[in-house]
């Protein structure tokens, strides 16, 4: 499955969000939470929903340190 994962932490001024490094987002979660960041603080990845896990809420691609 197509992820965005975020290279630094930033803050979306307008949503009030912060980007957590590492931390999976699908399109739609990279377009409602973080519309206003520039495409060059994602990279795209492909990983496998069965290799990802949740902690606090956010996704992480599993057995990535």
């Amino acid at each position: 499955m197509k992820y965005y994962r975020p290279v630094t932490e930033k803050l979306d001024y307008f949503t009030g969000n912060t980007t957590i490094p590492g931390e999976l987002l699908t399109e739609r979660e990279r377009n409602t939470k973080f519309r206003y960041l520039s495409d060059l603080i994602f990279e795209v990845v492909e990983v496998s929903r069965k290799k990802t896990y949740f902690m606090f809420g956010a996704r992480f691609e599993a057995g990535k340190h």
